[in-house]
C-alpha cells in the first residue's frame, strides 16, 4: 500500500511538504518531500534537525524501538495510553463487525493509520496532516465535538478507568479517541476547552481534583 500525506503548518494550513508512505506486508517506510514553494519561500525552516532544506525525499531510519516517521512528526503520533484507546477500539469494532455476520479482513493499524487517528485540533504541535483527499486527519464529523468541555471531565473520568481496568464499553472508546491521544506517557490525559475556549491538556485525575479543589 502506497500513500501521499500532505503536511501543513497551523491554522492557515500552509503547505510545506508530503510524507510518502508504502507497506509491503509488515515492512513499512516513510520519507518526507518539502514542497519546492517552501524551499524557495524566504521565511522558510526546517521542521527537524535531520529534514535539510533540500528538494527530493528524506529517508528515516527507524530505530528497533523508535518511529517510523522523523522526530518532529513522531511527536504528534498517539502516546502510550492514546495507542491503549486507538488499537482497542479498533479490535472491538471489528469483533462487533464480526458478531453482525459482516466479513471482516486480517487487518492491523499501521504506523501511518496511528499518526492519522489523532485529532487535528488537538493535535501536539503545529504540524497538521491532510489526506489525499484533501480532508486534515483527523477532522471532527458535522456537529461532533472532540474536545470537550471542563464540564465532561467526569465522563471522562469514568471512560479512562474503564479502560485501565480492561471493562471498557464500545461507548467509552468511542467517547475517549481524539481526546486524549498525543500528550506524552503512559497515564491517561485529555484534552479539554476551558471556559475562554482555549485548548487545556491535562491529565483527568489531576485536573479533577484542582477543580474540586477551587470549588
Amino acid at each position: 500500500m502506497r500513500r501521499t500525506i500532505g503536511i501543513s503548518l497551523g491554522e492557515g494550513a500552509r503547505s510545506l511538504g508530503v510524507i510518502r508512505y508504502d507497506s509491503q506486508g509488515a515492512r513499512e517506510s516513510a520519507v518526507v518531500e518539502y514542497d519546492a514553494a517552501w524551499l524557495a519561500a524566504p521565511d522558510r525552516f526546517t521542521i527537524d534537525p535531520t529534514l535539510a532544506l533540500v528538494a527530493g525525499p528524506q529517508f528515516h531510519r527507524k530505530a528497533s524501538d523508535g518511529s517510523l516517521f522523523h522526530s518532529a512528526i513522531a511527536d504528534t503520533e498517539p502516546d502510550g495510553w492514546g495507542r491503549r484507546v486507538i488499537l482497542r477500539d479498533y479490535a472491538k469494532r471489528r469483533q462487533e463487525a464480526r458478531h453482525s455476520g459482516k466479513r471482516v479482513e486480517p487487518q492491523r493499524l499501521n504506523a501511518l493509520d496511528l499518526l492519522l487517528a489523532v485529532d487535528d485540533f488537538s493535535r501536539v504541535g503545529a504540524l497538521r496532516f491532510r489526506d489525499e483527499a484533501g480532508s486534515f486527519q483527523r477532522a471532527p464529523e458535522e456537529g461532533r465535538r472532540t474536545a470537550p468541555p471542563l464540564i465532561e471531565l467526569g465522563h471522562l473520568l469514568a471512560a479512562s478507568r474503564a479502560v485501565e481496568m480492561n471493562l471498557e464499553t464500545a461507548a467509552d472508546l468511542a467517547y475517549l479517541r481524539g481526546r486524549g491521544t498525543s500528550l506524552g506517557g503512559l497515564r491517561p490525559k485529555c484534552t479539554v476547552v476551558d471556559d475562554e475556549g482555549r485548548l487545556d491538556r491535562q491529565v483527568p485525575e489531576r485536573r479533577r481534583r484542582a477543580c474540586r479543589d477551587q470549588g
